[in-house]
């Protein structure tokens, strides 16, 4: 009888949200109990001298967790497809695809108006870079950072692993997905000039492309990676056959994340 109205009683006691069962999921919202929200927030960096806006995801757990790593997008309006404006969404939704696992995510706050091309690159990587730094001196303790990108602004992140200063890197990993063709081009002719970086730290490279790219001149590319064989680089490529250019991101995005950060 004893045992009975002992275990009535800690069932009353698990309904009030005073203790839970072993095993429960520490989600789980209790009465009278609230718990953090993820949010989005905006702030303001310099590059170069000028102020620049950018937004910032933060998921619920950065309330009690600042050691989380940071996914930077790579954003410009689209000039020969149709405007993508989620983006932004799409990475957050990749990140959410990994169970137990939180990034910060990050871009400009607007899409600028900026046809990305390879002379142009350096000027595009640095505002990137320094919104990385900005990020890391107030919001993160940790010292992962992602680069991702599509389209044009995938070239800059391919341009970025290969030509990122040993001494000063700012970026570990790296999602590009469907390069324009000049910056497949540019990122070719690097490489068959036989351009080997030496000395960086250990790098990830998730690349993919869909139906609508130069089939020919993207294999080359994977190709000429491949056989460079550096020996600090982690490298997967993928090929959507099934998909195109305005539909493959949302996946690519997602299957580069979960290259990068599942275990």
């Amino acid at each position: 009888m004893k045992i009975k109205t002992s275990l009535l009683m800690l069932a009353a006691i698990w309904q009030l949200g005073i203790v839970a069962p072993a095993g429960a999921d520490d989600s789980v919202v209790h009465p009278g109990v609230t718990t953090p929200a993820s949010k989005i927030e905006t702030f303001t960096f310099s590059s170069d001298g000028v102020a620049t806006k950018a937004k910032i995801y933060l998921p619920a757990s950065y309330e009690r967790n600042r050691n989380l790593p940071a996914i930077y997008l790579i954003d410009f309006t689209e000039q020969h497809f149709k405007v993508a404006t989620d983006e932004f969404e799409k990475v957050i939704e990749g990140v959410q695809q990994i169970q137990h696992f939180d990034a910060l995510v990050v871009t400009l706050e607007s899409i600028p108006d900026i046809d990305a091309e390879p002379d142009s690159f350096h000027e595009h990587y640095q505002l990137a870079k320094d919104m990385a730094s900005y990020v890391d001196g107030n919001y993160t303790d940790n010292n992962s950072r992602t680069l991702i990108g599509k389209g044009s602004e995938s070239g800059i992140v391919l341009m970025a692993l290969l030509q990122d200063n040993p001494s000063d890197e700012v970026f570990d990993n790296f999602i590009a997905t469907d390069p324009s063709g000049r910056y497949a081009k540019a990122v070719i002719e690097l490489l068959e000039m036989g351009y080997s970086p030496e000395n960086k730290s250990n790098k990830k490279l998730h690349f993919s492309f869909s139906t609508t790219n130069d089939r020919e001149r993207v294999m080359k590319l994977i190709r000429l990676i491949n056989e460079a064989q550096y020996p600090w680089l982690q490298f997967h490529s993928v090929e959507y056959a099934d998909s195109d250019y305005e539909n493959t991101y949302p996946i690519s995005f997602a299957d580069g994340i979960k290259f990068i950060f599942e275990k």
